[in-house]
């Protein structure tokens, strides 16, 4: 574990943003939230709005790039960890600057940002709010095979954040402006190369280099690149990554022909020296125009970093001919941004912030649809905290299945649920509520990838009991909804049966619910009894499973043995789901019993 100076891993990504606040006169903190804003509060009249984001731990990106003439406003998650979507929708709200000029979101292709933006972007229409987005993915190093995970989005996206602001600010409409981003996004790519790994505060180092060893090719959260090679010179280095980006043979080559003319980031990944930095920009630079590609710009600096890695990614944008040399105008433009390219000095030393009241409202839920008598909403708090008990109970195992191929925190991370569960009122009389309820604690609580995977499940589902007409709460609509929940996971996730994923757990048992479910009491209880017999066997089935979205994409099938963490922790919160409704049930039938007649054998309805 390498020595930070910090004080609590914890608060790092809070106190940092309080930094940079305090230091940088013209930003604010949108109340509690993790989003940091122009101190306008809003675009200009007549303008777009221009909100990026990502994980802490890459800073100044995307908090230091807030400014006039580049981001309106930008949302931060916790280390390494994409921020949930109610920030980013809080971000939204608070950056438009009218009901019809829009909002231009910026986002780098990892999963769990393009998932939480796209569920806030989707959450946001609902609210009749103009948003676009631009997904980022300049990676010229590795590119996996699958079509759900693509290139990754690196430094190279900051040329798409500063056309975008420098557009907004001349009023330019919003699909003008995205047209321009997809245009130009072509003309950008970036490799990256380090001396070491990284650890996240309080944590172990992602991965090992021995002294003579360098990575390249690798991304911004620790994750591993595309080879090692032997240490040697910056010049032979940064020649390597050259030869790497321009490989012709690699099918996320990016072309640098002789007569080219680009503009250059040379971006320090957290840890080099600035003794170093320039040697690698000196080397960058002549090695380019050696190969006759002319650099017309040059930013060099801390732009998005990971925590202290000692490396660096050079990320181009090619400027030449004239549908492209326009751009350069955009990046000239000016802006008050502090990381872009000289820090302002401070006026105050405290933080100002600006009230979030306003732009929030997660927490505000509307009870509407149908209700469910006394009775079935006992069922549903037992069935809930039957799921919560069961994830609480396999914390540690689900941290050890999901330290092979992710951050090693997939049980701790859902136990965050478990415990806003335990916190909250839960709204049971309206299943439209309850499930709201949810969706905003996996948004507030949880975040990342699972964070917004399952938000957009259970807010899915929660629309499909949003009509106060339907007549009666029955096992086929709870079934339906889930259904509806499961087809949004993987509209979003760009993901299917077979990924190696929470899907391949959660498909399945859905399926068999569809297919077999009947209305008596009884044989329901035996058919959600099979469900849970068929995502376990489903999720162990996963071990070996090659992984095609997500970090476990990158992680080589040798270290893919067991069984997928997310599709294990469905079969876990079903069975625990099932077995205290089952119990619930089977009380509020011997209550019945008791005080009047019949039994839950022959019931003949599974209604409420």
């Amino acid at each position: 574990m390498s020595k930070k100076l910090i004080n609590h891993p914890d608060d790092c990504v809070d106190e940092a943003l309080e930094g940079l606040v305090m230091t940088n006169p013209g930003l604010l903190i949108l109340g509690k939230q993790r989003v940091v804003i122009h101190e306008s509060g809003k675009a200009s009249n007549g303008k777009v709005a221009v909100v990026a984001g990502g994980g802490g731990g890459h800073e100044p990106y995307a908090a230091g790039f807030v400014g006039q003439g580049l981001l309106t406003a930008a949302v931060v998650g916790q280390v390494f960890s994409s921020p949930p979507a109610g920030s980013i929708l809080a971000a939204i709200r608070a950056a438009r600057s009218s009901e019809n000029d829009g909002v231009l979101m910026i986002v780098i292709n990892y999963t769990g940002d393009r998932l939480n933006f796209g569920l806030a972007l989707e959450r946001a229409r609902m609210e009749d709010i103009r948003v676009k987005m631009v997904i980022c993915d300049d990676d010229c190093a590795l590119s996996s095979p699958f079509k759900a995970v693509g290139r990754r989005g690196l430094a190279g996206s900051l040329f798409l954040m500063k056309a975008a602001g420098a557009l907004a600010e001349r009023g330019d409409p919003l699909d003008s402006i995205a047209h321009v981003l997809e245009e130009m996004k072509q003309s950008i790519g970036t490799i990256g190369a380090s001396l070491t790994s990284c650890s996240a505060p309080g944590g172990e180092v992602m991965f090992r280099l021995e002294d003579d060893e360098v990575e390249l090719g690798l991304g911004i959260h620790g994750e591993a690149g595309v080879k090692r090679i032997q240490m040697t010179t910056a010049s032979k280095i940064i020649e390597e990554m050259l030869d790497r980006m321009t490989d012709s043979e690699s099918s996320s080559s990016f072309a640098l022909p002789s007569g080219c003319s680009v503009a250059l980031i040379v971006n320090n990944l957290g840890g080099l020296s600035i003794m170093e930095m320039y040697i690698a920009a000196r080397e960058a630079i002549k090695q380019l125009e050696s190969r006759e590609v002319k650099v017309i710009r040059c930013y060099v600096g801390h732009l998005m970093t990971s925590l202290e890695m000692r490396g660096i990614q050079l990320s181009v944008l090619r400027v030449d001919e004239d549908w492209r040399s326009w751009w350069l105008s955009l990046l000239d433009a000016p802006t008050s941004a502090p990381a872009w390219p000289h820090p302002l000095y401070p006026d105050r030393i405290t933080p100002e912030r600006l009230s979030d009241e306003d732009y929030l409202g997660g927490h505000q839920f509307q009870k509407r649809g149908p209700s469910l008598s006394e009775r079935g909403q006992r069922a549903l708090k037992a069935a809930i905290y039957g799921a919560a008990t069961a994830l609480e109970s396999n914390v540690d195992y689900l941290n050890e299945l999901d330290s092979g191929c992710g951050d090693g925190d997939c049980g701790s991370t859902l136990n965050r649920w478990v415990e806003g569960v335990r916190q909250i009122d839960l709204e049971l009389e309206y299943p439209c509520t309850v499930l709201h309820q949810l969706c905003y604690l996996m948004e507030s609580k949880v975040g990342g990838t699972s964070g917004a995977l399952y938000g957009i499940f259970f807010a899915t589902m929660a629309r499909a009991f949003e009509d106060s007409n339907i007549s009666g709460i029955t096992a086929e609509r709870w079934i339906q909804a889930s259904k509806a929940g499961l087809d949004a996971v993987m509209k979003y996730g760009i993901v299917e049966p077979g990924d190696r994923t929470l899907v391949d757990a959660l498909y399945p048992a859905l399926n068999h619910l569809q297919l077999h479910s009947r209305p008596c009491i009884n044989q329901l209880l035996d058919d959600l009894w099979a469900a849970c017999s068929v995502a376990k066997k489903a999720a162990k089935k996963t071990a070996g499973m090659q992984a095609k979205v997500g970090r476990a994409s990158y992680v080589g099938e040798e270290q893919l043995t067991k069984p997928d963490p997310g599709a294990t922790a469905v079969a876990i919160w079903f069975q625990g789901f099932v077995s205290a409704l089952d119990d619930e049930l089977h009380s509020i039938f011997c209550e019945r019993k008791k005080g009047k007649r019949g039994s839950m054998r022959s019931s003949s309805s599974d209604e409420e």
